[in-house]
């Protein structure tokens, strides 16, 4: 799963979700680097990503159900697909951490109906936020706004033409829908178990 931005003059590019810094740009491999290198090098102790001993790597889950669905911060990644491994890679009950990857498909999906509520999961709006996109189906195409009040703004970009920019930006295939399909039926996920956790709110759609 990725976040999505569109640059003028860049074009679509995917962005890790969680700690990772590294953009995944289109057709160049992206190589697996340890955060905490320069810290283990004062220890007396070095390693290539990734290693056994460590949390370092590209992480690829073995299938979309297998990602923990926690409400997670804002925001939801509204891109999912397969990625090809190679390298060292360390395997893991629910996948592996490799030392390089590149996507090898990719489908823009509802960023809200992948991760937080059941919904048809197919975009029909695309809406920004901190210089990021977001695709919205017909059921959250009105937004989402976070808890301090600023809310996603629609744009005039049609969700087909921008997942055709993507996997043309990328010379990669799309997922078939059917393939993503089961994480557009999970339950509602609950809301954050502690007051200080963000949490976003589902803005309805004006008629």
């Amino acid at each position: 799963m990725w976040n999505l931005s569109d640059e003028p003059g860049e074009g679509p590019m995917l962005h890790p979700v969680g700690p990772g810094v590294d953009v995944w740009r289109p057709r160049v491999a992206l190589h697996a680097r340890c955060g905490a290198r320069p810290l283990l090098r004062m220890l007396g102790w070095s390693h290539e990503a990734p290693d056994p001993r460590c949390t370092c790597g590209i992480y690829a889950a073995r299938s979309l159900l297998e990602l923990e669905r926690p409400r997670p911060a804002w925001p939801p990644p509204p891109v999912v697909g397969t990625v090809s491994l190679w390298g060292r890679i360390v395997e893991h009950e629910r996948g592996w951490r490799a030392a390089s990857a590149y996507p090898a498909r990719l489908r823009l999906v509802c960023a809200m109906c992948a991760w937080f509520e059941p919904g048809p999961g197919a975009p029909v709006a695309v809406h920004a936020f901190v210089g990021r996109l977001y695709a919205l189906c017909a059921r959250h195409r009105g937004g989402i706004q976070v808890p301090d009040g600023r809310r996603s703004s629609p744009t005039d970009v049609d969700p087909d033409a921008l997942q055709a920019r993507l996997l043309d930006a990328y010379a990669v295939e799309v997922v078939p829908f059917d393939q993503v399909a089961a994480l557009f039926r999970l339950p509602r996920t609950p809301e954050p178990r502690f007051a200080f956790l963000p949490s976003i709110c589902v803005v309805p759609a004006e008629d």
